[in-house]
């Protein structure tokens, strides 16, 4: 899968024409974010399983601590990073999963996507 650099009107856009979106809220300087995307977001039986449900991946960059991801994370109720969070198409608040994610946590995640 490809990531895309998070934005507000993609997010808006790809929830309109119904695709689940996962976001990884990151920073270069975020150690946790660094192994998680090692361990976790780089296994292939991850990789398939957003193929297989057609997750689109955005990736909420925040090294320099930009505005609309803050304020992104404030909606979340975090303050920092990383999150993770599951937008499925027509729920009103995104599932946010562990900061210590495992390959597990997001498969389950998924499955209970339409």
């Amino acid at each position: 899968g490809l990531w895309l650099p998070y934005d507000e009107a993609v997010l808006a856009r790809l929830a309109a024409e119904g695709r689940p979106v996962f976001v990884d809220f990151t920073a270069a300087w975020c150690v946790t974010c660094q192994v998680n995307k090692r361990t976790t977001l780089s296994r292939p039986e991850v990789k398939s399983a957003f193929e297989e449900k057609r997750v689109a991946l955005l990736r909420a960059d925040w090294t320099r601590r930009d505005a609309a991801i803050t304020a992104e994370l404030a909606r979340l109720g975090r303050s920092g990073v990383p999150v993770y969070a599951l937008y499925a198409p027509g729920s009103e608040a995104p599932q946010v999963l562990s900061e210590i994610l495992s390959a597990g946590e997001v498969k389950q995640a998924l499955a209970t996507l339409p």
